[in-house]
C-alpha cells in the first residue's frame, strides 16, 4: 500500500524556511471504491426497517433508503412525535 510523503527543510539560524515535496506514486480517482466495496446498503432488510417515535410513518425507512446520490436531499424528513429521541431497527 503506497501513502504521500512529505518532507520538511528547516534553514539555518531559526529560519522557519519550509519545503515541502509529496512524492505521488498512485491515483486518488478511485478512493471511492473501498467504500462501496464494503457498503452494508445491500445487506439492509428495507421492509424490516422500524422507528420508533417517529411523528411521520415509515420516514426513517425512507431516510434509510436514500442512495448517495440522493444523500443531501432535505426530504424525506425524520422528526420524533413525542421528545428527542428516535430508535430505529435495521436488520
Amino acid at each position: 500500500m503506497s501513502a504521500c510523503h512529505t518532507e520538511h527543510q528547516h534553514g539555518e539560524g531559526g529560519d522557519d524556511h519550509h519545503e515541502h515535496h509529496h512524492q505521488h506514486d498512485h491515483s486518488h480517482d478511485d478512493d471511492l471504491t473501498p467504500a462501496v466495496q464494503s457498503s452494508l446498503y445491500q445487506h439492509i432488510d428495507f421492509d424490516g426497517i422500524r422507528t420508533f417515535n417517529e411523528a411521520e410513518l415509515d420516514s426513517g425507512k425512507a431516510i434509510v433508503k436514500k442512495t448517495w446520490d440522493e444523500r443531501l436531499n432535505d426530504e424525506p424528513c425524520l422528526t420524533s412525535d413525542s421528545d428527542q429521541e428516535l430508535l430505529m431497527f435495521i436488520p
